[in-house]
């Protein structure tokens, strides 16, 4: 026992490294009972779980491309973060944009650009984008709406927002020209600060129905 011992410092570095891979080897093959491939292949194994296990951080920086990534791609990242630290947040056109994409939006350049009439929304706001589709206009209504804008703000229950954040959207309407439609979750003095209203109710007649459930048509005339 003591020749072994006093043996042990002049072993070579290696023979460390293959007494620690035989130990593995055998708990993986004898004593351990979870993996199959650890089994099969011990020691080899463990580099599968390992390579596995750095998968999304190799294919994030090696595999995919900046725009290929999902909920939000490296560009839009960097954007949001460029735009959170009030640094350059400027993004040219490159080449690395699919621009023959379905519903794929870009700025074309021109020479010279086109001249609006004096009478055209657009010479007095310049980013004013009203919506193509005129609600009422296909069944003649008495009273048909077009939407200042393309971009509004979508159905949301007030039950799901706070009553501050109701009212910072329709302020933000306001100020944009959009509207903001209520949801199912009934109209609140917190929809009122100016911004066109879409008044949504559903079954539940939430705002608008009587004592029975049904709808009134009383009390939605007392709403608008």
């Amino acid at each position: 026992m003591n020749d072994f011992l006093n043996a042990i410092p002049s072993l070579p570095w290696w023979t460390w490294i293959f007494l620690f891979l035989f130990i593995v080897a055998i708990y993986d093959v004898f004593i351990q009972k979870r993996h199959t491939i650890k089994h099969n292949f011990p020691v080899v194994g463990h580099l599968r779980y390992w390579l596995e296990s750095i998968g999304p951080e190799m294919r994030q920086y090696f595999v995919a491309n900046n725009r290929e990534e999902l909920p939000f791609n490296r560009i839009e990242r960097g954007w949001i973060y460029a735009s959170a630290k009030k640094e350059n947040n400027y993004e040219g056109f490159g080449s690395d944009r699919d621009l023959y994409a379905h519903q794929h939006i870009f700025i074309k350049n021109r020479m010279i650009g086109y001249q609006v009439p004096s009478d055209h929304p657009n010479k007095t706001e310049p980013n004013f984008i009203p919506c193509a589709k005129v609600m009422g206009a296909y069944n003649n209504r008495r009273k048909p709406f077009r939407p200042g804008s393309i971009v509004n703000v979508s159905a949301m229950s007030f039950g799901s927002l706070s009553a501050a954040a109701v009212e910072a959207m329709n302020k933000g309407v306001q100020k944009s020209g959009a509207y903001h439609n209520t949801g199912e979750g009934g109209l609140s003095p917190y929809h009122k600060h100016g911004g066109d209203i879409v008044f949504h109710f559903g079954t539940g007649y939430f705002g608008v129905r009587t004592e029975d459930g049904n709808f009134s048509m009383e009390k939605m005339k007392k709403l608008v």
